[in-house]
């Protein structure tokens, strides 16, 4: 479903309970992580976006964001697919030193392509365990002393694929699945400081490499029997993020219609 991309400047006065918080948004230039950092910076969170192929978008949002709020956003480049544990720690330090915290990680940056099994690689298993298992795991090693000393947060982008898995999207669904259990064991070990969620879509917004026959068949077992939107994602995202959520930790929203409690 298409999603409205329009950067929305805040009035002032409204929604503030961001206000003085950084948080870094992985992929946040692209899809459903843009949406997500629209929807933080609208409640006053000043933004670090990475990318990686997407630089330009990225440095667009930017200027858009500072358009509407002087320097509250800010780029940062990184291949999450290579060189994980170096290319995290870079990170996590260029987004601590542009406002000196950080408050929030969210792991939204993904890859996604089909696996069939005769036909999968260690490559294609790599490269997507790299992107959205690994990625995470080490940004949470690296952002964790920053967001302990601020009792912050992380809220991992996973998948309903995660729990109703289809057959040539296996090693994908299999990231998805380690990235909630990463979330689950990493919200012991750093709790009471820092909590951590995750956020499970649907069909929230479909990649573009999804046929009509899938989407059909998809929705056919979806109790709303529509698609969402990456708003709904980003506005679960925001949730977790805020003083609402301040008694969750370990726990997921599926943001899917109801997918995830049909067979």
């Amino acid at each position: 479903m298409a999603s409205n991309n329009k950067t929305e400047c805040t009035m002032p006065g409204t929604c503030v309970w961001g206000a003085g918080r950084v948080a870094l948004v992985t992929g946040g230039a692209r899809r459903v992580g843009r949406l997500i950092t629209l929807a933080l910076h609208r409640h006053h969170y000043n933004v670090i976006i990475h990318c990686c192929s997407s630089k330009l978008l990225a440095l667009e949002l930017a200027a858009e964001l500072n358009s509407c709020r002087q320097d509250s956003a800010h780029v940062i480049t990184g291949d999450l697919s290579q060189n994980v544990g170096e290319t995290t720690r870079r990170m996590v330090t260029e987004a601590e030193q542009k406002w000196g915290r950080l408050d929030l990680l969210v792991n939204s940056a993904a890859d996604y392509f089909i696996t069939p099994l005769p036909a999968a690689t260690e490559h294609d298993w790599d490269k997507l365990m790299n992107i959205n298992a690994k990625a995470p795991y080490f940004l949470t090693q690296a952002a964790a002393p920053h967001l302990q000393k601020v009792r912050g947060n992380i809220v991992n982008v996973a998948d309903i694929l995660a729990e109703r898995p289809t057959s040539t999207l296996n090693i994908y669904c299999t990231t998805k699945a380690t990235l909630i259990m990463i979330t689950k064991s990493l919200a012991i070990e750093l709790g009471p400081e820092v909590r951590v969620n995750y956020v499970s879509p649907g069909a929230a917004q479909w990649p573009p490499t999804v046929n009509d026959n899938f989407k059909k068949e998809w929705l056919s077992r979806t109790p709303l029997d529509q698609a969402g939107t990456g708003e709904e994602v980003a506005d679960a995202v925001v949730f977790l993020a805020s003083p609402s959520a301040s008694y969750i930790t370990g726990s997921g929203i599926n943001v899917c219609g109801g997918r995830s409690i049909v067979h």
